[in-house]
């Protein structure tokens, strides 16, 4: 079997280089890493994670925990932490996280019993107080936890979330400069983070405009069919409004096929906006205006993160707890367009008649 003693033979390079860039060391250059991967694949190289494994007393392995897998939200992010992960020879074990709570309990349990390295955890939904109770637990025994769009204020683990609060509030304020008068929301569970920081971007902007209606707002899930039944409730009860804004991208998917049900056209009838930037979205006609959170790029600076967390000696234990913000961008789409005039010109008619 090769050794790294091969490879730095072939590579013409010392074996404290060939250690440093199988370790994913940033240290080295580029030309220096692609030479001695070319070294280990001519000598074929296998690297023994169990020998690593015993000497350093570390698995090399993340457990990642998703919301669920099956929605489009995750798998950017999913292909980020496996990159970052990749790149630093760990290996990523994804726990889906859609089942019942106790479910995450389990596989909390289940993680620990594999003995991984370190928890990535993201989604949408909510962490029980026993779940924290072990998860925190957990913590103290070592492993390291990074949180990814989710506030886990009750213990120390570092935060990575997307500041999309700016490109909200430009393609809310987008929507008022067209003449938009009234702007409605779909959103999530209130008591979910992701759905209440939203709605709370969604309020402020309109305030500003004295556009805000409390009552233009519907809450509940954040799947496609929830988006369609939320929809059809809120045009059905508030008939004037003209342009909605949709917490995530499911359900501004759902929102898009209530609109075509109930016989309007998007934008002509009903602009529409979601956030998030998933893939599918590139597919629908018209394609439908986000928020891109770039979900690949916090996946891949999340694990970076979290990698740092389980090799730091303690040295830079405040530094990587540090809480992080990755950019976001509008991803622009076909669905945002002027109201339709006749629309406000029957409303008007209608307010004077009641007069």
């Amino acid at each position: 079997m090769a050794t790294i003693k091969d490879i730095a033979r072939v590579a013409g390079v010392s074996t404290a280089t060939v250690s440093m860039v199988l370790n994913g060391k940033d240290c080295i250059t580029k030309k220096t890493k692609e030479k001695v991967m070319a070294a280990a694949r001519e000598v074929d190289y296998i690297p023994s994670i169990a020998a690593k494994s015993l000497k350093t007393k570390r698995s090399y392995t993340i457990a990642l925990f998703v919301g669920d897998i099956a929605n489009p939200f995750f798998p950017e992010i999913i292909k980020g932490v496996e990159a970052a992960a990749k790149d630093r020879n760990y290996s990523v074990i994804i726990y889906d996280l859609s089942g019942q709570d106790q479910d995450f309990v389990e596989q909390i349990d289940k993680a620990a019993s594999q003995k991984v390295d370190g928890f990535f955890i993201t989604g949408s939904t909510q962490i029980s107080e026993e779940a924290k109770k072990r998860l925190l637990m957990i913590a103290d025994s070592g492993i390291k936890m990074i949180s990814c769009n989710r506030f886990m204020e009750w213990g120390e683990f570092p935060l990575i979330y997307t500041s999309e609060g700016e490109q909200v509030d430009g393609l809310l304020s987008k929507l008022a400069a067209l003449g938009h008068k009234h702007i409605g929301c779909i959103s999530g569970y209130p008591e979910y983070w992701v759905a209440e920081r939203r709605e709370d971007f969604y309020r402020k902007t309109l305030e500003q405009y004295g556009l805000y209606h409390p009552e233009y707002i519907v809450n509940g899930g954040f799947f496609i069919e929830d988006g369609i039944r939320n929809t059809k409730k809120l045009l059905k009860e508030q008939p004037q409004i003209t342009a909605v804004m949709c917490v995530n991208d499911t359900l501004a998917i759902g929102c898009n096929a209530a609109a075509r049900e109930l016989g309007l056209k998007v934008p002509e009838d009903l602009s529409i906006f979601g956030v998030d930037g998933v893939e599918c979205l590139k597919y629908f006609a018209p394609q439908i205006t986000t928020v891109d959170t770039h979900r690949y790029e916090y996946g891949y600076k999340g694990t970076v993160r979290l990698i740092e967390l389980i090799e730091d000696d303690g040295s830079r234990k405040q530094e990587l707890l540090e809480t992080m913000v990755c950019s976001c961008s509008i991803q622009q789409g076909d669905t945002i367009a002027p109201p339709r005039k006749e629309k406000y010109e029957n409303e008007e008619r209608e307010i004077k008649e009641e007069r």
